[in-house]
């Protein structure tokens, strides 16, 4: 029914997934390398607050599903060492931007197979671009229903100019309150001689 070019067709786009796979963990290998050698030479962060910086910002960009364990230890010891919350916050905020825009991006390429073409940013009226201000400044608090509204968002091409202010406060609120909690009972535990 489909002939040999639709096999032909999709064994074409399993290719190009393959290749983008293959660049993508490249280009992270080369950037952490890159940025630990810059932090390296300046003798700003120590080996250790590279490397918790580093798990935490590509933990933070996984997708919630695959997000199993907590790096809690690591961000104990991390603030501990004497790394700023605020400037930590700042960075796994945006980690969680990074990570809702590959999700975004997914959406589009499901979009791109689904219907053949990358198609039109969806009109004003559509549900999402009038409560976008609601629903994405809950989207990283809920989870994988969050995830799977970001996946919606690139089928649906919601413009993501509108969407990322509402991503990035609702990050920023997200990260602040798992990092200042561990600040305060650090430093209760100070106060204690713990």
């Amino acid at each position: 029914m489909f002939g040999d070019s639709a096999l032909k067709r999709t064994t074409e786009e399993w290719g190009i997934i393959g290749g983008l796979s293959v660049v993508l963990v490249v280009v992270v290998l080369i950037a952490y390398a890159d940025i630990y050698r810059f932090f390296s030479f300046i003798g700003v962060l120590s080996d250790f607050q590279i490397f918790a910086i580093s798990v935490s910002l590509g933990y933070d960009m996984l997708p919630t599903i695959a997000q199993q364990f907590s790096l809690g230890a690591i961000h104990t010891e991390l603030l501990q060492s004497g790394f700023n919350p605020t400037v930590f916050v700042v960075l796994t905020a945006f980690a969680l931007l990074g990570g809702q825009l590959i999700l975004y991006l997914v959406g589009m390429f499901i979009r791109k197979v689904h219907k053949g073409s990358i198609g039109n940013i969806a009109g004003k009226n559509h549900f999402l671009h009038k409560y976008h201000f609601l629903v994405y400044l809950i989207i990283p608090f809920v989870g994988i229903i969050g995830d799977l509204a970001m996946i919606y968002s690139g089928h649906q091409r919601i413009n993501p100019i509108k969407i990322i202010p509402f991503l990035i406060i609702g990050d920023l609120v997200s990260s602040a309150r798992y990092i200042y909690p561990a600040v305060a009972q650090l430093e209760i535990s100070k106060l204690f001689g713990a």
